[in-house]
């Protein structure tokens, strides 16, 4: 090591030496004035609160130097920025400052104008959808959703997150909506966001992120429906509404979907060797495509029905669900049961498709036939056995069949003996 060097390290060596020495010299004989120092020195060196804002300096050919602001909401920075109107750092931070929260306000307020603007525009520009799908999604929305984000305080689509809809999820269970329905509304916003998403209103559905309810066997209703006795005589009585009284006999009778009454044309009953049946060629499943045995009572009546009001090659009945529930309630009504006990038993107009199944099980139809005629799967060899597009296959089907106007006759469209 050279001379120099070592002068240099022990130079720096003495120096260490002497501040220890008036540190110590200075804390032992002057306490109050260290402290004094330290208070000053810690006020100084204390890190500046945020202020939640920012100036950037912008140049413009019409108005020249201008000073903009980019604040800051819930700890993210809103992309727009807010002229000054001045050029002067400490006149643009006393306007900012007296009018920082006017103009979060009014960005949100924008921004909250167009979330629920596109919620509440979703019924009428989402013609793609159907009827029925379009008014259940828009009662989730206007009823529950909205009026969600609105307690919520949420302004903005980059808001809606994972937890956001979590806590929607919370807050339908503590409404005491079963599981079942609180993932069905789910699914309803989840489509909602899918189209959001494609245009480019959202970055992600956060939808996507959140984990459908487990549905317990205690959490599910089972669907009700008559007892097989009770049915027996109402449908040869006179009714005042001759709608009710077509649709319900249609369903207690044929075991046919809701839909498929909705879709229903002359056109569809075809004769096969003196049976009536109506040809379903249309429907949500491949098993749904099939041949349902139709009573002449019944065929009588519903063709009464196309004469009277002209239906021509038009559907038979412009029904929707509200219909459909009149028609159940006034079957109720006749059979001497109350609103309350029909929601306690869960009996829908859909019941009488079940009421069609028990009947013809407890009769001893057998083979499984009412599935093929209900449009559930079935096996192949009872599909194969009864496939009407050979001869045999259509006579055994034409046999079950008469079994089954059969078993109506004795349950349904004859009174007590």
């Amino acid at each position: 090591m050279s001379v120099l060097k070592t002068a240099i390290l022990q130079i720096r060596e003495n120096q260490k030496n002497d501040i220890k020495d008036i540190q110590f010299f200075l804390k032992t004989n002057f306490p109050d004035t260290i402290k004094a120092l330290s208070k000053i020195d810690n006020e100084i060196t204390k890190p500046k609160r945020r202020k939640g804002y920012n100036l950037v300096v912008r140049e413009s050919k019409k108005y020249g130097r201008r000073l903009f602001a980019r604040l800051t909401y819930n700890g993210q920075k809103i992309p727009t920025k807010f002229n000054t109107f001045t050029d002067n750092e400490k006149e643009a931070e006393i306007y900012i400052l007296k009018n920082k929260e006017k103009l979060i306000e009014d960005y949100l307020s924008r921004k909250t104008g167009k979330l629920y603007k596109c919620l509440e525009k979703f019924y009428q520009e989402q013609t793609n959808f159907k009827e029925k799908r379009r008014r259940e999604i828009n009662n989730v929305i206007k009823n529950k959703f909205i009026p969600y984000l609105k307690d919520e305080k949420i302004k903005d689509f980059g808001q809606i997150t994972k937890k956001t809809m979590i806590k929607f999820q919370d807050l339908l269970l503590k409404t005491g909506i079963r599981p079942q329905t609180v993932n069905n509304n789910m699914k309803a916003i989840k489509r909602v966001f899918d189209i959001f998403t494609r245009q480019n209103l959202m970055e992600q559905n956060p939808c996507e992120l959140v984990k459908c309810l487990k549905v317990k066997e205690e959490n599910k209703v089972p669907r009700g429906c008559y007892e097989l006795e009770k049915i027996k005589d109402v449908f040869c009585r006179k009714w005042k509404d001759e709608l009710s009284y077509l649709l319900c006999l249609l369903i207690y009778s044929t075991g046919m979907r809701n839909s498929e009454i909705k879709r229903l044309k002359m056109n569809d009953i075809q004769s096969i060797n003196g049976c009536n049946f109506i040809k379903i060629e249309e429907s949500k499943t491949a098993n749904g495509v099939r041949q349902i045995p139709l009573h002449k009572n019944l065929y009588e009546k519903i063709r009464n029905w196309g004469v009277k009001n002209n239906v021509g090659e038009k559907q038979l009945f412009h029904v929707n669900d509200e219909i459909f529930s009149r028609a159940n309630k006034e079957l109720a009504r006749r059979l001497k049961v109350s609103d309350e006990e029909l929601e306690k038993e869960n009996i829908t107009f859909y019941s009488g498709r079940h009421y069609w199944k028990t009947l013809m099980r407890a009769e001893g139809l057998g083979e499984d036939i009412e599935e093929i005629w209900m449009g559930h799967k079935v096996s192949g060899n009872v599909a194969r056995l009864y496939n009407h597009q050979d001869k045999q296959g259509k006579n055994r089907m034409i046999k079950k069949a008469r079994q089954v106007f059969s078993i109506l006759d004795r349950c349904i469209f004859k009174t007590k003996l």
